[in-house]
């Protein structure tokens, strides 16, 4: 109990401290921070369309979120849920929008699809990893750089809408049977169904982990392989499993984004954003736990939707939000090492 409630306020320290800090360099600016706040929070969750605003950033995030603690659970470090969730916006925008058959472009097939490719992407890591010894963290960033090429020739050419003389590199709008329905379509936001899949997502996650088979061999292949394979867990398997899933997390914050209606229900350059690496800071922040997964993930898209409403109402500029964030994510890292060197120091004493 005493660890856990450690393991809660760590975070939360974090932020208090991270906002602290902020508070001096808005003053440094020559804003009130609480002036500057205010404004913060009342952008992000004040009024149906601010909250919509932020549960719709949101969303990708629980999901890429969730990915990179799946990975970790089971000793991994996947920094390739960039690439994988391009791949799953761009399975769902090419079955979505090109496959005329009903049967095959509806939601639920696109969806699982979508997660498929992801799965496939990412397991190619896991192979790699599990048949060959390649380190993940390799793998997966060299696949990110494929995937990021590929989603250039994609947008470019294939699924280009109107063709290679089209007029600009995006495909053309999914189907209306493969539209995520809208939660809140009176705020003309784009928040859709995709936000309950996230939060369903987390529960699933949770459930593997704490009431499953799987979820037992995973957690032990992660704490100690060896152990884990004298105890008869194939640990090749689970490995390349583990990031396969991870995988599936993932592409599917990328269809979220193209279903749900963000850019128009197309593909289109740079509505993946950093999405894939900011599920790295929110794994990290929510200290590998479903939950804590969806909490970091709303509180990074209050700053970020927040951050926009401080900029346009105070002299402040919407980089500061950048400043929280990374402050936050070194006082996390600053907490993982201050735990390994008082280990080091009593295993040496």
């Amino acid at each position: 109990m005493k660890t856990k409630i450690q393991n809660a306020l760590v975070p939360i320290l974090a932020v208090a401290i991270a906002l602290l800090i902020g508070a001096g360099i808005i003053a440094y600016l020559g804003e009130n921070p609480l002036n500057a706040y205010y404004y913060l929070f009342k952008g992000a969750f004040v009024g149906d369309r601010a909250i919509a605003r932020t549960l719709l950033e949101a969303t990708p995030m629980i999901f890429t979120g969730l990915s990179v603690l799946f990975a970790f659970k089971a000793g991994m470090f996947n920094i390739g849920g960039q690439g994988q969730v391009i791949m799953g916006g761009l399975a769902a925008a090419a079955v979505g929008a090109f496959v005329q058959n009903i049967g095959i472009n509806n939601l639920f097939v696109v969806l699982i699809l979508s997660g498929l490719a992801g799965f496939a992407w990412a397991a190619i890591a896991g192979y790699l990893k599990a048949k060959l010894g390649v380190h993940e963290v390799i793998s997966t960033i060299m696949l990110n750089y494929i995937a990021m090429s590929f989603e250039q020739y994609a947008l470019n050419y294939p699924l280009k809408e109107g063709g290679i003389m089209g007029p600009s590199p995006q495909t053309p709008p999914v189907m209306l049977a493969s539209r995520l329905p809208q939660l809140l379509p009176s705020t003309k936001e784009a928040l859709n169904v995709g936000f309950i899949l996230a939060i369903i997502a987390a529960i699933v996650v949770w459930y593997i982990f704490e009431k499953t088979i799987l979820g037992y061999e995973i957690k032990a292949v992660g704490h100690n392989p060896t152990a884990a394979e004298n105890a008869g867990v194939n640990v090749a398997r689970i490995t390349a499993l583990s990031l396969g899933i991870a995988g599936i997390l993932a592409a599917l914050g990328g269809a979220e984004r193209i279903l749900g209606g963000v850019g128009q229900y197309t593909y289109r350059q740079g509505i993946m954003a950093s999405y894939g690496f900011d599920g790295i800071a929110v794994a990290l922040l929510g200290k590998n736990s479903p939950v804590g997964a969806v909490l970091a993930a709303i509180l990074f898209a209050c700053l970020r939707v927040g951050g926009r409403a401080m900029q346009f109402n105070t002299t402040i500029p919407s980089q500061i939000v950048i400043i929280l964030q990374s402050i936050i994510i070194l006082l996390i890292a600053a907490e993982n090492m201050f735990k390994f060197f008082l280990e080091r120091k009593k295993v040496s004493e």
